[in-house]
């Protein structure tokens, strides 16, 4: 692999020269969280590989104990105090780049080494394979911080269906990657000694076959599925948007920094 990242900072841009790309989330102390500055890295690097004729295909991957960690909470709570023009305009941040990378022409493949929560499990989602190792895990937390999974939700719901995501998004359980199996959220788990492996096993066949009838497949499947649109993607900005203005977020978010228990929480 050719390391071509000359500017990123939150990022690491990979080529090799048999036809593929890697991203590399590269923020390990703050567990990958997505950061403002992250997801204008991956617009600008998925624009990129988008027009690269020489990239057959995408792995995303992450450095760290972390895949990702979801939203960045220093972000979070800086919405708290904005005005709604300003929630509306950090919303779309996020809810723009999955978009983009739901309809990115080419096979994403998420190969998922560490604990994935929230936007992490949004990012899984908008992959078109995920590899991960088996001993991860993962979660959707936002209702623990009075928060919903608004911006992911289109993705996690077409991935795992109505009644997985219900459970997850109302309970915000830890889960494991045999779970994870099971809904339909990853395709399999290995050893971590066998990822790359299987990894490989994975992408032969976007060697041989056609590049645009892959991409126009994608297509296809995109426009055959459940709808995910711009409607769509305006209704999950703005019920991000509604709840960074809910008492319970507010109240959610200064806990977790405050390192204090809301006032939900009931002792068994």
């Amino acid at each position: 692999m050719t390391d071509i990242n000359n500017k990123y900072q939150t990022i690491i841009l990979k080529k090799n020269g048999r036809g593929f790309s890697e991203i590399i989330l590269n923020q390990p102390k703050k567990h990958n969280a997505l950061s403002p500055l992250m997801i204008e890295e991956l617009h600008e690097v998925f624009d990129k590989l988008k027009e690269d004729q020489s990239t057959k295909f995408v792995i995303l991957s992450a450095n760290g104990k972390s895949f990702c960690a979801g939203g960045d909470l220093d972000w979070m709570r800086e919405q708290i105090n904005s005005d709604r023009s300003t929630r509306i305009k950090e919303a779309s941040k996020l809810a723009k780049i999955l978009y983009k990378m739901y309809n990115f022409s080419k096979p994403l493949i998420a190969k998922v080494e560490g604990s994935a929560y929230g936007g992490g499990i949004g990012i899984i989602s908008v992959c078109d394979i995920v590899i991960a190792t088996e001993n991860i895990k993962m979660a959707l937390t936002e209702t623990k911080l009075g928060l919903i999974p608004a911006t992911i939700s289109p993705y996690v719901i077409s991935k795992i269906g109505p009644n997985n995501s219900i459970d997850l998004f109302t309970s915000a359980r830890v889960f494991t990657s045999k779970e994870a199996k099971t809904m339909g959220l990853i395709k399999t788990y290995v050893k971590s000694n066998e990822i790359d492996y299987e990894i490989e096993k994975e992408v032969q066949s976007f060697y041989s076959n056609a590049p645009n009838a892959i991409s126009a497949s994608k297509k296809l499947v995109r426009d055959l599925s459940f709808k995910i649109n711009e409607d769509t993607i305006k209704f999950t900005i703005e019920a991000l948007a509604d709840v960074w203005e809910n008492p319970e977020a507010i109240e959610g978010i200064n806990a977790f920094f405050e390192k204090k228990k809301p006032s939900w929480i009931m002792e068994n």
